[in-house]
């Protein structure tokens, strides 16, 4: 819930701060492509690592090394348009596209990508059956790109909530963990809650 209302007020700063500005540059300007991962989904099913392993499904799955570390954007690669955002270290699946960008602007990137999903969905997934991202066409897209100084004040707003977004994420992957480890023992009489 706290995540949903940090998200969506960082949402709103940049709609009220650069929605419908003029183009003055292509993504694939500011974009920088992490290394794609060899690693399928139904193997870090079975994972129990510490790190966050983002895929083109919903669930946040575990995996035992970071692939990278920083502000990353993981946007699928087929299927429908869905784009995540997390800070820190963290692995992905072979159909999870791991973009950053130069300039400190991932997060600015992150949300410009969330304002567009429908048109992500109609433009640039193509294919017939499962579709897939079309990356070329993606990065040949027209946006705005900020000054230095629209860009600094933007960050200093957004970029706490995404902090404590991606912290209040893994605290959550702490406690399952917790509860999937605990769950079990209460169940078969190994422990028990004292008054």
């Amino acid at each position: 819930m706290l995540n949903d209302n940090l998200a969506s007020m960082a949402y709103d700063i940049y709609m009220h701060t650069f929605f419908s500005k003029k183009p003055n540059g292509k993504l694939k300007d500011i974009l920088i492509e992490a290394d794609k991962s060899s690693v399928q989904v139904g193997e870090a099913k079975q994972s129990t690592g510490e790190y966050p392993f983002f895929t083109s499904g919903s669930a946040i799955l575990k995996w035992d090394i970071p692939f990278i570390n920083g502000r990353n954007c993981f946007l699928n690669t087929g299927g429908n348009a869905d784009v995540k955002f997390y800070v820190g270290e963290a692995a992905y699946s072979t159909d999870t596209w791991c973009i950053s960008t130069n300039n400190n602007m991932s997060d600015y990137l992150y949300l410009l990508l969330v304002s567009i999903k429908p048109e992500l969905n109609q433009k640039f997934f193509q294919g017939t059956g499962l579709k897939h991202l079309q990356k070329p066409l993606l990065k040949d897209r027209p946006i705005y790109i900020p000054d230095f100084e629209k860009l600094k004040t933007f960050n200093e707003q957004v970029n706490p909530m995404f902090n404590i977004i991606s912290e209040n994420t893994r605290e959550n992957q702490a406690l399952i963990t917790l509860r999937d480890w605990l769950l079990p023992m209460l169940m078969n009489g190994q422990a028990t809650i004292s008054d």
